[in-house]
């Protein structure tokens, strides 16, 4: 209520200083959109004029809240002991499709809380509700019916909103997380849903092999990338086989896609310059940075002989080996296909943004800045490999994934039954230690050994989505330069 009036009074110039005192934001919104500053007094006059007059029944609601590295916002939300409410704001009526679309996304996001789910949406113009049950029905309600959940509502949470929430229950791996993905357990973001839908109707408005659609995809570590190319392959295979060659070791990710279903396929890039497609109406390539430009040659000039949509998905920076750096995706295909359509997802959905500040910092990558001190890593140090070996053996207890470096390592620090830098493309887990050593050089390192190393270990933290635990051994001044990021 205390919100509400103050929309209704503050200069607009004001409102967003105002709205972050009053939610206790840390950081204030770019702006307090006035058509839902307009809607959140409407909604406090209806809610008095059924009835709804003490104040504490307006208490605890987060306005305009974001679920840390998911792109969907909630307009008003408030939580109790018991249950969840969701209030979306529209100033326009924009149609009962859209509203239902919304709600059920909310609802899928809301379902971790594990409390009673009350969604509403709003519509100022023609002062209606409408309210999504658990069988995901959309129903026309008035105010009186939100007036009785808000009266039901126990006592409200008053922590910070972020603390509920993992962004863990929501980002789903395709290789980690299959029986979700081909539950379809997950949403993607606004961004990227416009790329998969920009591709699938260039692929629907082509009429010939000259027309048939290529894209490529520029993706840092944690920008979703693979769960878009692996969410096209679903979506196409609806009404087409799909081939989604992927380059890196097959993993078990990969053979459980291929055994609960047979619309599309995930073959190893090893050999896949010498496949004729056949059978298959679109290729999608998966890091294919890490490809040789003869295979990229080999897949784009057979997809483009007969006429197949190509999609694209790299990162210029998980390179593990530095000779394939000499190869340029974009040139490669661009000289067989010059229509090429490029993209850029930028926004991280899968980490944390302490650890990829962490990241960022320590490789010193573009756009680097200070992180605050982040829970999030963990550094510990040994002397010799025998003794990292135990602490990796400490954290594995923990629940951390043991990501070894995939090239010659310590006797010791080669653990049976775990996964390489190599075998990990692809993949990703909430908590992940690695084991680094004298070979690790920080800035600049003419060394192509040094580079390769390098390029091993930023391939294994980058797999982590929460958590990281670096073990440092017989490197003091590597040491230190992490407790410095850290703290």
């Amino acid at each position: 209520m205390t919100l509400s009036r103050g929309l209704a009074t503050v200069p607009r110039e004001l409102l967003s200083s105002f709205e972050a005192q009053i939610s206790e934001r840390e950081e204030p919104l770019d702006e307090v959109k006035p058509h839902e500053a307009a809607c959140i007094c409407a909604v406090v006059e209806e809610l008095r004029a059924v009835g709804l007059l003490d104040a504490h029944h307006y208490a605890g609601f987060a306005y305009s809240f974001r679920i840390p590295q998911i792109s969907s916002e909630f307009d008003l939300l408030k939580v109790s002991d018991d249950a969840v409410l969701n209030i979306e704001l529209k100033a326009e009526d924009v149609g009962e499709e859209r509203v239902a679309r919304q709600l059920r996304r909310n609802r899928h996001y809301l379902g971790p809380l594990a409390r009673q789910i009350y969604a509403f949406t709003y519509v100022m113009a023609a002062r209606s509700w409408f309210e999504m049950g658990e069988d995901c029905a959309l129903t026309n309600v008035d105010a009186r019916r939100v007036a009785d959940v808000l009266r039901s509502m126990g006592r409200p949470y008053d922590g910070p909103m972020e603390k509920l929430f993992r962004a863990s229950d929501y980002l789903v791996s395709p290789l980690n997380d299959t029986e979700k993905f081909l539950a379809s357990e997950y949403f993607l973001t606004n961004h990227q849903e416009q790329i998969k839908g920009s591709f699938l109707r260039a692929c629907e408005r082509a009429r010939s092999a000259a027309e048939q659609p290529a894209y490529i995809v520029y993706g840092s570590a944690g920008t979703g990338k693979s769960l878009l190319l692996y969410d096209i392959a679903k979506s196409m295979s609806m009404c087409r086989r799909v081939c989604v060659v992927h380059c890196g070791v097959l993993v078990e990710g990969h053979r459980r896609l291929n055994d609960s279903q047979d619309s599309f396929e995930v073959v190893s890039a090893k050999g896949s310059e010498r496949m004729d497609f056949s059978g298959f109406g679109a290729v999608l390539v998966d890091e294919a940075q890490r490809m040789w430009p003869s295979q990229l040659r080999g897949i784009v000039g057979t997809a483009c002989r007969i006429g197949l949509p190509l999609f694209v998905s790299l990162d210029r920076r998980q390179v593990l080996d530095a000779e394939r750096e000499r190869g340029n995706v974009e040139d490669v295909i661009g000289a067989l296909i010059p229509q090429v359509r490029i993209w850029h997802l930028s926004r991280k959905v899968r980490t944390n943004r302490q650890l990829t500040g962490f990241v960022r910092t320590l490789f010193g990558l573009r756009g680097h800045r200070p992180v605050a001190r982040t829970r999030h890593v963990k550094v510990a140090y040994a002397e010799g490999p025998a003794q990292a070996s135990e602490l990796v053996g400490a954290f594995r207890d923990e629940g951390f994934e043991y990501v070894r470096l995939g090239l010659e390592v310590p006797e010791e620090l080669a653990i049976d039954g775990c996964l390489t830098t190599n075998a990990s493309v692809g993949q990703e887990f909430d908590r992940v230690v690695m084991a680094v050593g004298p070979e690790f050089v920080l800035g600049d390192e003419e060394s192509r050994d040094k580079a390769i190393y390098r390029n091993h270990v930023f391939q294994g933290v980058t797999r982590a989505r929460s958590d990281l635990a670096l073990v440092v051994y017989d490197t003091p001044e590597l040491l230190a330069r992490l407790l410095q990021i850290v703290t």
